[in-house]
């Protein structure tokens, strides 16, 4: 078994045709000044480790970071966490989040998951599941008045051709999915591989 967190799984998916909003990885202040500059603020910096799954559990995200000082600041805070391995910098939207997932079952093959996302997932617990490649999947959207549905129809049609491919794919979270300006950006992922 193999598992992709967050850069990993984001670059692979890149690679698969989904859209990832704008990241950049830093060990040290030296690169986190130069790719801070790259950034229009507000960003959001966010603890980097294959060990940490959830990052809001250890205080490992950032907000609203508007200044350089301010990223230093919050650098030095995420790197003090145990297992950090660095820190990522993300561009900071506004909309709303959504988890997309994609799993392997016995019954069923591959099912679609969907559901409110964000730190909402451990409260709300609302999923709703549909089975890939058959018809209705996309009828999961209904019920949520999306006004970027398609987007997101793209999105799982390419996760259901993703499970069709040699990839050996046995779960694919995306959490968050934010909807923002017509797109659908994916903002963090996590893949486990058989």
């Amino acid at each position: 078994m193999r598992v992709l967190t967050e850069r990993g799984a984001e670059s692979f998916l890149k690679k698969k045709g989904f859209e990832i909003i704008e990241t950049s990885f830093v060990r040290d202040e030296n690169k986190l000044e130069k790719e801070f500059k790259k950034f229009k603020t507000p960003v959001v910096l966010k603890v980097a480790s294959k060990k940490i799954v959830h990052k809001t559990k250890v205080n490992g995200i950032k907000k609203n970071i508007q200044t350089l000082n301010q990223a230093k600041k919050a650098f030095r805070e995420l790197m003090k966490i145990k297992n950090a391995q660095g820190v990522l910098i993300q561009k900071q939207i506004s909309g709303k989040e959504y988890l997309v997932g994609l799993k392997k079952t016995q019954d069923f093959g591959y099912v679609i998951g969907f559901g409110a996302g964000g730190s909402k997932v451990e409260k709300m617990k609302k999923i709703d599941f549909r089975v890939c490649n058959l018809p209705g999947v996309n009828d999961i959207l209904n019920s949520y008045g999306l006004s970027v549905k398609k987007s997101v129809e793209k999105i799982f049609d390419r996760l259901c051709k993703l499970a069709e491919s040699q990839e050996k794919i046995k779960a694919l979270d995306i959490n968050p999915l934010i909807l923002e300006k017509g797109k659908a950006l994916i903002v963090d992922a996590q893949i486990v591989f058989e």
